[in-house]
């Protein structure tokens, strides 16, 4: 949904095209550099690697578990079955899952992990930022987005008054506590750290700005329901 003069207009394909794309190339980046800082990532993609590491699985595989599983949880939630939408997760998801893993690999191989923490840092800070980027963009779009990202927004419209603090937040503990039973197999926690807390307190804000200062005139479907 966009708005121009006050007025509301469904997005064409080509506009939903071009959201899709810039929003899973920008979130896949932002994770891939994050997970390649070793400074911390954002939580689900912390929880992959964590069950990753104590099953010594690929992270693409959980990760795209992970899509799959709570594509079938935001049905429960919308307390209805749409299946273009679920089928929409799954090709975010899964799409997604295969482009962090290719990002990361890239980084590590140009050696990021060898530079110092304290340049490695900011780098991090500003990949979990790039990821509130992407959610902003893709959630407005309201078109195919990432199973995590969608639960967010039914949470926050749904459940929570539109507040996406509180809905990223909620989000995040259910990634957290996956990292930790992980923790109990493995004895060993990865992919958590400055980064990781960044996007736990600040995530839903980085939203929240994004919504206000990029791609100003898309916004929010609910927006125009409340308001139509």
């Amino acid at each position: 949904m966009y708005i121009v003069d006050g007025q509301y207009f469904e997005l064409t394909l080509k506009q939903k095209l071009f959201f899709f794309i810039i929003s899973l190339v920008i979130n896949a980046f932002g994770n891939g550099l994050s997970v390649a800082t070793a400074m911390g990532s954002a939580p689900w993609t912390a929880a992959g690697a964590n069950l990753s590491n104590a099953t010594q699985w690929p992270i693409s595989v959980f990760l795209a578990i992970i899509a799959v599983s709570i594509a079938l949880i935001n049905m429960i939630l919308l307390r209805k079955i749409d299946w273009p939408r679920f089928f929409g997760n799954i090709i975010f998801g899964l799409s997604f899952s295969w482009l962090v893993g290719v990002f990361s690999k890239l980084f590590i191989a140009y050696g990021i992990q060898n530079i110092s923490w304290a340049l490695r840092l900011p780098i991090d800070i500003f990949a979990v930022f790039l990821i509130g980027v992407a959610i902003s963009i893709y959630q407005r779009a309201n078109w195919i987005m990432h199973p995590l990202d969608d639960l967010t927004n039914i949470l926050r419209f749904n459940y929570f008054f539109g507040n996406a603090s509180k809905a990223q937040m909620s989000n995040f503990v259910i990634a957290i506590t996956l990292s930790l039973i992980a923790f109990l197999f493995s004895h060993q926690l990865v992919a958590l750290g400055v980064g990781t807390v960044f996007s736990f307190l600040l995530q839903g804000h980085n939203i929240a700005w994004t919504d206000r200062h990029l791609f100003k005139r898309l916004v929010h479907g609910d927006v125009y329901k409340k308001e139509a």
